[in-house]
């Protein structure tokens, strides 16, 4: 009778004891497939501008939203040990990181630091890089991005009225990137250099007045400053490039070089505008080269651009859409193709009065354009593109112009041009424009009393070159 009363209770309690644990495993088992894991962020960003050498630590927390344990079979930065990031996952100072095991509807610290010289020119200005993290063969990622070196960073600004001086470099970085306000004038003086980062461009709705030099230019470019090592150091579509949009005003740019651009459409991209009696963008002595789109696309609006060279673009280096009033004075204008450009249907210039918005539907607008001592030129047999539709009107002068044609030209005025002979450039492959001594371009153009200057800053010759080198 003893036993008995002993054996019971003691049975009912494993049985109790088994059940519990069952129950226990149950609840928490571990999830082998699928999953729901999230994070705090998607970008973590280290925002502080560094003067001084410094080290600076972020954090974001990573959750198992299952009602189940989960094991993250790696959490690792991307760049590995050659990462400028480094990570400290529980207590543990780390890059790569494996098997790490997280209770159901639980969350996890990672923290993030890195340590940078800002005075390092050989870092690039945005530091990035990635924390990738597996569960079961999924990955997912948190991106990393810190300023390297000490500059001016603008980030999806709204610029009042300023002058950037040349002190220290300025990076435009952010989704937009920076909007010159309507009514603002942003300045920028002599041998600034501007780097854009890939999502964002300039946009002005005001004014922009670039005083570049010949000995000082003013560089914008994307701030990618690794790509010599990948062996080439100019790539089309760093960045998006710069934006007008309505409201801009008495827009006037020297001496600037814009590069590497055309991301979304265009390196420089002129919206339509309203009749003010003049430019409301002026271009002199700029290169603009290796867009990734067009190198500079109007839409019925009213630009100058004088002594400046176009080239190397994936769609037209100049494309004058929907009608506007356009003068081009000793300008060169060609695409060879490059890395990345594929220059094999789009012609180098093309001027419409209109604009199609379907198959059968188009807007337009009154066009005037005029090209004197330029340079139209490149590998397709039809280089330069002239085409109108309605009654707009569409007035298009070529004077002392040399273009490349195969068709005759019936829609515009050409007077003393040369068609279809090679200018003689130095070296395309190496985009020097140059035409040789024996290039037909030679003294063939015709004066402009306030241009006395080429892109080089040597004096036009009586009779000048046609394009904006001055052969020598």
């Amino acid at each position: 009778m003893r036993k008995s009363q002993i054996f019971v209770p003691l049975t009912l309690l494993a049985i109790l004891l088994l059940m519990n644990s069952i129950t226990s495993c149950k609840k928490d088992s571990l999830l082998t497939t699928g999953g729901d894991l999230s994070f705090s962020v998607d970008t973590l960003k280290f925002d502080t501008v560094f003067t001084t050498l410094g080290s600076v630590t972020r954090s974001f927390k990573l959750y198992n939203n299952n009602n189940k344990r989960i094991r993250i079979s790696e959490i690792k930065l991307f760049g590995g040990d050659s990462s400028y990031f480094r990570m400290n996952i529980d207590g543990e100072p780390t890059k790569n990181i494996q098997n790490v095991e997280l209770a159901p509807n639980d969350s996890l610290y990672v923290f993030v630091a890195l340590t940078i010289n800002p005075t390092a020119g050989k870092l690039p200005f945005i530091v990035e890089d990635r924390v990738l993290v597996t569960l079961n063969g999924s990955v997912r990622s948190v991106e990393l991005q810190a300023y390297g070196q000490d500059a001016h960073y603008i980030s999806d600004s709204l610029l009042t009225s300023q002058t950037w001086i040349n002190d220290k470099p300025y990076v435009i970085l952010g989704s937009v990137g920076a909007l010159v306000d309507s009514g603002a004038i942003l300045t920028i003086q002599a041998g600034c250099r501007i780097y854009v980062h890939a999502t964002s461009k300039l946009y002005v709705d005001g004014s922009l007045r670039i005083f570049g030099t010949k000995k000082d230019s003013v560089i914008f470019q994307g701030d990618r400053l690794d790509r010599d090592y990948f062996g080439y150091r100019d790539y089309p579509g760093e960045w998006g490039g710069l934006h007008f949009l309505k409201n801009c005003f008495q827009c006037n740019i020297n001496y600037t070089i814009i590069k590497n651009a055309g991301l979304y459409d265009a390196a420089v991209y002129v919206q339509p505008t309203p009749d003010v009696g003049g430019p409301v963008l002026q271009m002199n002595y700029c290169t603009v080269a290796n867009s990734a789109g067009y190198g500079l696309l109007c839409f019925n609006t009213n630009v100058e651009v004088n002594n400046s060279l176009i080239h190397t673009c994936g769609l037209q280096n100049v494309a004058l859409i929907e009608g506007g009033t356009y003068d081009f004075n000793y300008c060169t204008m060609t695409t060879y193709g490059g890395i990345g450009i594929n220059h094999a249907q789009q012609p180098t210039v093309a001027v419409l009065n209109y604009r199609d918005i379907s198959l059968t539907e188009f807007v337009g607008a009154d066009l005037s354009t005029r090209f004197k001592n330029c340079i139209i030129y490149g590998p397709l047999d039809e280089e330069l593109f002239l085409n109108q539709k309605g009654s707009f009107t569409y007035n298009v002068t070529l004077q002392n112009c040399l273009y490349k044609r195969a068709s005759a030209i019936n829609n515009a005025t050409t007077i003393n041009c040369i068609a279809n002979q090679d200018p003689q450039f130095e070296d395309v492959n190496k985009w020097d424009y140059h035409p040789k001594s024996s290039s037909p371009v030679k003294g063939q153009g015709i004066s402009i009393a306030s241009l006395i200057q080429d892109l080089d800053g040597n004096a036009r010759a009586n009779p000048p070159s046609i394009g904006c080198y001055e052969v020598q």
